[in-house]
């Protein structure tokens, strides 16, 4: 072949080269919200955007710290994320218009069932006599950033108990730093925003100064008032160093991955699909997601907020939901 033919030819493959990256479809960005790098929602995200990034062509997801689910639910509301970790308690919530949201979001679309149920875990300092929520009254509390699921919880568990912020000092931390404070007698008890097994709280623990405080009957009955959600959960026996004694608590439903329902409903189909046929890997980022199995895909009317349709046709042919 001549030298001119073979230029020729290398032009024109180029050319075809060139012409089809012009006509390639454009990478998809996908930001997915979580809460602070601290906790295990974070690591959680990261995983999911990197499950993502291996199995479905054509997107880039990347996921970013966040001040919890009400954050992320505002973030939705305005498109500046896609996908997030939620409370299902929350996402009920925002999508009826429940206080603290001024307005209905009927958008909002689970596409995962549960990942993790979250459990309230109040504790306390042993030298400050506190053996109730009651006596925080006029005591130094740690509670969540503001706005933050875990702080919502803190508002809701102080006033089952006839309190509010006016009755006590109050800091407004990541559950780390609030931690730190007990540990350095910076406050006196505190209210975390924390998964159940969470390294924090095991970590706190170890120097059996501090006691978990048990969530009352009468509490969680007022506590119903606010949302009926809220169900009776008990913290085992052993779940920490120096907690040899089952603890009552309360709970809220599982934590969910949640999208506005104009997503691409192919895109859904495969975050979902991708999810769920890597559940080992998921599993493996932090304990608590050892409960994210197809048993935590809740029947419809179990759920408190829609699922996605597209995740849900992948639900239905699995099995898992009824068509």
């Amino acid at each position: 072949m001549k030298t001119s033919t073979k230029i020729a030819a290398i032009v024109a493959a180029l050319l075809v080269l060139a012409s089809a990256a012009a006509f390639a479809a454009p990478i998809k960005h996908l930001t997915m919200g979580t809460a602070g790098v601290s906790g295990s929602n974070y690591p959680t995200g990261i995983a999911a955007c990197q499950l993502w990034n291996q199995n479905i062509p054509g997107i880039k997801a990347v996921a970013i710290a966040t001040n919890g689910s009400p954050h992320n639910i505002d973030l939705l509301r305005t498109r500046d994320i896609d996908v997030a970790q939620c409370r299902s308690l929350e996402a009920y919530r925002a999508t009826n218009g429940i206080a603290p949201y001024p307005e209905k979001m009927p958008w909002i679309r689970a596409i995962t069932g549960g990942l993790f149920a979250d459990m309230f875990q109040v504790v306390a300092r042993k030298r400050a006599n506190i053996t109730s929520v009651a006596d925080f009254k006029g005591k130094r509390i740690a509670v969540g950033p503001v706005g933050s699921g875990g702080e919502v919880d803190a508002r809701e568990t102080l006033a089952a108990y006839g309190l509010t912020y006016k009755d006590m000092k109050v800091s407004f931390v990541e559950y780390t730093q609030g931690i730190e404070m007990l540990q350095d007698d910076q406050v006196d008890g505190a209210i975390l925003g924390l998964a159940l097994g969470a390294s924090g709280m095991t970590e706190l623990m170890l120097d059996n100064k501090t006691n978990i405080l048990p969530i009352t009957d009468q509490a969680l009955a007022n506590l119903k008032k606010v949302n009926v959600a809220y169900m009776r959960r008990n913290i085992p026996a052993n779940t920490y160093p120096n907690q040899t004694a089952a603890i009552p608590t309360v709970g809220t439903p599982p934590d969910v991955i949640i999208v506005r329902d104009d997503l691409d409903a192919d895109l859904v189909y495969k975050m979902t699909k991708t999810l769920y046929e890597n559940l080992p890997t998921m599993q493996a980022v932090t304990a608590n997601l050892k409960q994210f199995t197809k048993d935590l895909v809740l029947p419809d009317d179990q759920m408190l907020i829609p699922y996605h349709p597209a995740a849900r046709k992948y639900f239905v042919e699995q099995g898992w939901l009824k068509p």
